[in-house]
């Protein structure tokens, strides 16, 4: 199983502070995500998971002329369907 982003997170804020106070870097990394998202981040994979794609798949509308039409959609389709960042 591929690492979640709070674990990668987690890893890169424990490799960039180097002390040893017992810091909790699951719940550091956590608070990270949860502040990307109320800033209106979203963490996405590279590559769309199969439930993000066939999210797509279904919310094209067909016979639309103008491009944000058909492109915003589909966008929120998938984010609509897209994984968790905490592996679950």
């Amino acid at each position: 199983m591929p690492d979640t982003p709070d674990l990668i997170l987690a890893r890169a804020i424990r490799e960039a502070d180097t002390r040893y106070f017992f810091e909790n870097y699951s719940v550091q990394a956590q608070a990270a995500i949860q502040a990307l998202e109320r800033a209106g981040y979203h963490i996405v994979p590279a590559v769309p998971s199969r439930p993000m794609f066939d999210a797509a798949v279904k919310a094209i509308v067909y016979g639309t002329k103008r491009p944000g039409d058909i492109v915003l959609p589909i966008w929120n389709a998938m984010l609509d369907a897209r994984p968790s960042p905490y592996g679950e």
